[in-house]
């Protein structure tokens, strides 16, 4: 055998063998994890708006733009007062909750028309005293139409939060709170709220009238509150919903239900994402109830919740997770998803769709 054919061998072999190793169904890609930053801080929520990602924690409420470098973060207002919630009309337009846990100063929330330069404060939320917002909700057909979810309370206004009236619940209500109100985006306008009340019962609430309400008391064992409501990729009646202990959901908008994961450490599912390639695919996360370190874990099914396979980053020792959002990039084929943690800032996690499947 000459030099140039023992040449062209091994050549040939060396060309196999890089494409062995570039093959995904021997080395599937792997999820990346990356810290953004906010380290120490808690968050409290997040919404994403035009590829802005505004972050409302315990100390602040923050801007990030999606793909600039880690630590990259915009303090739009409120340095060192805990920021409850975050609602984004525009890009402009703002709505944020300062709630004083400790209850040194009242709570109160403010607006802003100039992203964030300038913030007034707005009319009080509440009967006879001011009542923190826990959460918001804008109208899709009418921005100037808000719903604000307080601590027995679920209130609306019709002129962008100058003005508000109860539409389920009472001001001045003994209770932990509703944690969550959001519009369904496939519904007639239909409210979907959640929460927990005065001996720790969480409860489900949904409404398409603002006037009759259906309620679930008996979806998780209690003690328990609803800290997440999502609208799935089945249909339009196909919602999920986290409770304090469990992860439940409808595909019928409540006649029945399924119970996804029963949590026999109590786990709060803060955070669920579902993913546009797949109906079946969506994302869990959530937290311990914990001082203390524990690990961060995302649960990913892509069976519609038949089955879960855990996915971790050792490298974080505070990885409760308490928010999350999703950018489905289909002509990358990747979800990418970002985690806010309790103490532990902000996470950016890419996963390749393609590789779930295999």
């Amino acid at each position: 055998m000459n030099l140039k054919l023992i040449l062209f061998l091994l050549l040939s072999l060396l060309i196999l063998a890089g494409c062995d190793d570039d093959d995904g169904a021997k080395n599937p890609v792997k999820i990346e994890w990356k810290a953004l930053g906010l380290d120490g801080k808690t968050v409290n929520q997040m919404q994403l708006h035009n590829n802005n990602l505004y972050i409302a924690t315990n100390s602040g409420l923050y801007k990030y733009k999606v793909g600039a470098a880690a630590g990259s973060f915009k303090l739009l207002g409120f340095d060192a007062k805990n920021v409850q919630a975050v609602e984004v009309i525009d890009d402009k337009h703002l709505i944020a909750s300062l709630y004083d846990k400790l209850g040194n100063k009242a709570p109160a929330f403010y607006i802003t028309e100039d992203a964030g330069d300038t913030w007034s404060p707005a009319p009080q939320f509440g009967g006879n005293a001011p009542e923190p917002v826990l959460d918001f909700a804008i109208r899709p057909d009418n921005p100037d139409i808000w719903y604000a979810a307080g601590l027995g309370v679920i209130a609306k206004s019709e002129d962008a939060g100058q003005t508000w009236e109860p539409i389920w619940g009472s001001w001045g209500a003994v209770a932990t709170g509703v944690s969550v109100v959001t519009v369904n985006p496939n519904g007639d306008n239909e409210i979907w709220a959640g929460g927990q009340g005065a001996i720790e019962n969480g409860y489900l609430l949904r409404s398409d009238n603002e006037t009759v309400w259906d309620l679930w008391d008996d979806l998780a064992d209690n003690p328990s509150t609803v800290k997440e409501i999502t609208f799935g990729e089945k249909g339009p009646n196909h919602v999920l919903v986290g409770f304090e202990g469990a992860l439940v959901e409808t595909e019928d908008g409540g006649t029945t239900w399924n119970t996804l994961i029963d949590s026999e450490q109590h786990k709060f599912f803060f955070g669920i994402c579902t993913s546009k390639s797949n109906a079946n695919t969506f994302y869990v996360g959530g937290w311990l109830k914990t001082a203390d370190p524990q690990p961060l874990v995302l649960h990913i099914t892509t069976d519609g919740g038949q089955t879960f396979k855990d996915e971790g980053y050792a490298s974080e020792p505070y990885g409760g997770i308490w928010d999350m959002v999703i950018i489905n990039d289909a002509a990358s084929r990747k979800d990418i998803l970002y985690l806010g943690l309790d103490k532990g800032g902000i996470y950016e996690v890419t996963i390749p769709t393609d590789a779930l499947a295999k």
